[in-house]
């Protein structure tokens, strides 16, 4: 994986994957969020609305009871306050009050109740909180109890109290009406209530006077020290989201202060439903997210094991090429066998003479100087041969590329060398006229000689049809820019072919027509490219051009 990595192209696609995967899981959790952030917000304008049109059905309820008790002191009020305490007065409420009204009492200051409505016995008034808020808190004049159970009838009610004073507001008794709890959460009636929809009427003094949870009714909660109890005294007006005070549950609460009665209303709504929406979507959302996730990631496994066997099926095309290289590096061999014996044999026979000589002149009358000169020319040729065949070993020998620093001339001469002495053909005139002898190259030795022995090779062939005096091939060398050196090999040829110009950089092109694979010239064009260089060709108005380029070690000092 490192290794690959290593290839730009693979940086590209990795970065640029792993950049879309993180693009499309952070908008994907940032759509999750404002998804999640507008349930919340149209959750809470939707509470709110609820919450003030439940205040307004309790303030309505309130009012009619209100105006009931606005009755019963204009109707019964003065003869409360003059009576004497007697037996309660049953009394009959018109019909045209809210049904709502279940019962009522009209009581004296000692909360002695004078006249009653409803069924069965009023409540005792004097050990009621509501008596005793309007009898001793001067100037208030409503009130509202807490649950009052009446056990004739067995039903929660509350009563909505109105303070009875006289011209100098000195306190003369209560006209009260009873209203059911369940009464004051008949919200939308018919509705249906999912279970943790919330509504409730508290006390400012956080007692619970009725609530319903889903279509359950209840009341008489003490709620005094809660959070509602704290937000509502903070914010009279105000929404939150927290825990509900009986079961835990968490929901988003509006809730509202009334005016005329020490009381406020406040609606719930569960969490759960409010972003049960967004998080379906979200959901999708995330799956969308992972389905792209795996697609990208299965795209880039697949990318890497193509690549993958890319990389191998390069390295056996470059274990082909170099057993292609290597077996055309042995099967010149049997070209060079002429030239390499004609080579061989001339320093050999050299040496074989300078030997008689030297024999005959220990026989005679030679000098001791004369034979030394003698021995010194025979090690002159035979060290001759040695270099012929160490050129030749070399040539043949296998491996990848070793790069070093090479002084440029004796390689070229030694290429040259190895051309001729390979050439069974009509030979032809090699011509390099050097000057390169402290310039210093980066390449492997034996690869760039069997590069130009094959360009050297491959112009004797094209040579071959001219004449003798016109069969010439120039070698020249050129410093370019950026460090790098240009070897050029040139003839006066027919030149190459369009064909083969217009595709010379395709694997396989060949100078021979039918009968060439295009071996040699993608082996010199691989071995060019290890070597960082390139290999190229044109042609002139006679004769053709090739030219390899290879690293030049300016940087390093001249050698003496």
């Amino acid at each position: 994986m490192l290794t690959i990595l290593r290839q730009p192209a693979a940086r590209i696609v990795t970065i640029t994957g792993t950049l879309f995967i993180i693009v499309a899981w952070v908008t994907v959790i940032w759509q999750i969020m404002e998804d999640r952030a507008a349930a919340a917000e149209a959750a809470v304008r939707e509470n709110r609305g609820r919450v003030v049109a439940f205040g307004q059905y309790v303030s309505k309820t309130l009012e009619a009871a209100e105006l009931a008790t606005v009755y019963l002191d204009q109707r019964y009020g003065e003869q409360a306050r003059a009576q004497e305490a007697a037996s309660p007065r049953q009394i009959v409420l018109p019909r045209y009050f809210d049904p709502a009204i279940v019962g009522a009492q009209i009581a004296d200051a000692d909360g002695n109740v004078r006249f009653s409505a409803g069924d069965g016995e009023p409540p005792d008034l004097r050990r009621l909180r509501v008596f005793r808020d309007l009898r001793d808190t001067p100037g208030r004049e409503r009130a509202i109890s807490d649950p009052i159970l009446r056990r004739q009838t067995g039903e929660t009610v509350l009563l909505i109290a109105r303070s009875l004073r006289d011209e100098h507001g000195k306190f003369r008794g209560i006209a009260a009406v009873e209203i059911p709890a369940q009464r004051l959460v008949d919200f939308n009636v018919g509705l249906n209530y999912r279970a943790a929809d919330l509504i409730s009427i508290i006390s400012l003094k956080g007692m619970t006077l009725a609530r319903r949870e889903g279509s359950r009714v209840t009341w008489g909660q003490n709620v005094q020290f809660t959070l509602v109890m704290q937000r509502q005294l903070a914010n009279p007006m105000g929404d939150y989201w927290g825990p509900s005070v009986l079961d835990g549950e968490r929901r988003l609460f509006s809730h509202q202060r009334l005016s005329n009665y020490p009381i406020f209303v406040t609606s719930g709504v569960g969490e759960a439903d409010v972003l049960a929406p967004a998080a379906r979507r979200a959901g999708w959302f995330l799956s969308f997210a992972t389905a792209l996730t795996l697609v990208v990631g299965a795209l880039l496994v697949l990318y890497f094991r193509h690549i993958i066997n890319q990389e191998q099926a390069q390295r056996r095309i470059d274990m082909m090429r170099n057993e292609f290289a290597h077996s055309a590096r042995v099967s010149s061999l049997s070209e060079m066998a002429a030239g390499l014996a004609h080579e061989l044999n001339q320093p050999l026979t050299a040496a074989s003479n300078y030997l008689a000589v030297g024999e005959l002149m220990i026989r005679g009358d030679g000098t001791r100087e004369g034979v030394a000169s003698q021995l010194h020319q025979v090690r002159g040729q035979i060290a001759r041969a040695g270099d012929i065949i160490r050129r030749i070993r070399d040539y043949l020998s296998k491996g990848s590329a070793e790069l070093r620093v090479e002084l440029l001339d004796p390689v070229i001469y030694d290429a040259i060398e190895l051309a001729r002495g390979g050439n069974a053909g009509p030979r032809a005139r090699i011509l390099y006229s050097g000057g390169y002898g402290q310039t210093r190259v980066l390449m492997d030795r034996i690869q760039i000689q069997q590069v130009l022995v094959n360009l050297i090779r491959n112009a004797e062939e094209a040579l071959a049809p001219l004449p003798a005096d016109r069969r010439e091939i120039r070698i020249s060398c050129d410093i370019l820019p950026n460090d790098m050196l240009e070897i050029r090999v040139e003839d006066d040829g027919p030149g190459f072919p369009d064909s083969v110009l217009e595709q010379f950089n395709l694997p396989f092109i060949s100078t021979k027509a039918e009968h060439g694979l295009g071996i040699g010239l993608s082996i010199c064009r691989r071995i060019i490219e290890v070597h960082g260089g390139e290999l190229k060709a044109w042609n002139r108005g006679q004769g053709a051009t090739i030219s390899i380029t290879v690293k030049r070690e300016s940087a390093l000092p001249t050698l003496d």
